[in-house]
């Protein structure tokens, strides 16, 4: 049985996530649009020490043309500290994980510089106030990023007038609720980056998508071509985004017939790192629009974090023993991001385990040991090592990426026999 405050969240969750909901929305931005007799308008922040912002500057000025939608440029110099607890680890993989996504979207990849400096920022903060702003964008972004060239100079009297605009934008994202950028606003909701444009455009064509996503539920190469291999997955019982790779990841490994390690941590509230309200928002609706695509059941919620974690990751290696950790670790985040369980509860917790064929009295054991502790700390230092700090994680052979929309990187890796 839920809490009274428990019961309120879930409730909550379960009609911010709703098709419902989403379509109510539709519908209103839809209305508004149809006033103004537009096809569209939204707003893009971009940041421009921020690879992701170089990578959608390359697509939207085609994107923009065919679908004759407005998207005005939002230059920002600012970050909340409380939304990017490890800067530089992000910096270092943003990277990485920009360039192997320009190699999939046939873009240029950025190439690694130092900071830019503020000049930058003030360029691309004039060339956003243009007429037509997004070729003069992707021009810069491309300076800055692939040619490191020269960029156009700014006459002096009109600094004073953009650093107020860079200010001015820097609360605007912050009022609007966003805490990233490569972000598109557009008619009541959020895409963050290029490979959430797909669903951007599916709202306006019906037809073929300039920019579809690569990560797709099929896998591209020889079964039993991952063999001798270890996958590890670093994941959360708190995480939605690894609930929501869970099923695919599983049917990945059984397809490629590499071994599996699932190596679960503390969610990152309760390992002292923060996740401001803005993060969680994003978060939730991003994940009900990724399980939707990959027909996974999501948004019926009970928050597991406190009790509810350590429960399960005290279970997770009785489970683990008995070979059952797949099925194990399935069950308790379908409960909690699916069914609306709370597995801090006792009895809801024995029943899950009852329906797992776990041991009770080795459950018991261990739920009233500390030991799982040890594990769990053991893989937030591993998951450092890689250069990551969040989850879901995977890495094989020498491949490190973060994110269940990530799964087809591994695909790819594991189909070229690397």
């Amino acid at each position: 049985m839920l809490t009274v405050k428990k019961r309120l969240i879930s409730m909550f969750a379960r009609w911010y996530t709703s098709d419902k909901r989403r379509a109510k929305i539709y519908r209103r931005a839809e209305k508004k649009l149809l006033k103004r007799r537009k096809q569209g308008h939204g707003d893009c922040y971009l940041r421009a020490d921020d690879p992701y912002s170089y990578l959608l500057s390359q697509v939207l000025p085609q994107f923009c043309e065919k679908y004759a939608c407005e998207l005005r440029p939002i230059i920002v110099t600012h970050l909340e500290d409380s939304c990017y607890p490890e800067r530089q680890l992000l910096a270092d993989y943003a990277l990485e994980d920009c360039q192997r996504l320009a190699r999939a979207y046939n873009l240029e990849p950025p190439v690694k510089r130092s900071s830019l400096s503020e000049k930058a920022s003030l360029v691309l903060c004039e060339a956003a106030q243009g007429s037509h702003p997004w070729k003069a964008i992707a021009a810069i972004f491309k300076s800055l990023w692939v040619a490191h060239t020269a960029i156009p100079g700014i006459q002096s009297a009109n600094i004073p007038i953009l650093q107020q605009q860079l200010t001015d934008n820097n609360t605007v994202m912050i009022k609007r609720g966003h805490y990233l950028t490569a972000m598109i606003e557009y008619a009541g909701e959020k895409y963050w980056g290029i490979d959430r444009l797909h669903y951007l455009e599916r709202r306006l064509t019906d037809g073929e998508l300039l920019f579809p996503s690569p990560d797709q539920n099929n896998f591209t190469g020889t079964a039993d071509s991952g063999k001798g291999k270890v996958l590890s997955c670093y994941f959360s019982f708190r995480s939605p985004y690894s609930y929501i790779l869970l099923t695919r990841l599983f049917a990945l490994a059984d397809h490629y017939q590499c071994e599996l390690e699932l190596k679960p941590i503390l969610p990152m509230v309760m390992r002292g790192l923060s996740v401001p309200t803005s993060k969680r928002l994003y978060i939730l609706l991003d994940a009900k629009r990724e399980a939707n695509r990959h027909d996974i059941p999501f948004g019926y919620i009970s928050d597991p974090l406190g009790k509810g974690v350590e429960n399960a990751l005290a279970l997770f290696y009785v489970a683990k023993n008995m070979g059952k950790e797949r099925e194990y670790v399935l069950a308790m985040t379908k409960a909690s991001w699916s069914k609306a369980i709370d597995i801090s509860n006792l009895k809801n917790l024995r029943s899950l385990c009852h329906e797992l064929a776990l041991d009770w009295p080795s459950c018991e054991s261990a739920l009233m040991s500390e030991n799982w502790r040890d594990f769990a700390e053991m893989n937030r230092q591993e998951i450092y090592e890689y250069g990551l700090w969040g989850v879901p994680a995977m890495i094989i052979d020498s491949l490190v990426v973060w994110g269940q929309d990530r799964l087809w990187m591994v695909d790819q890796h594991l189909s070229r026999g690397q």
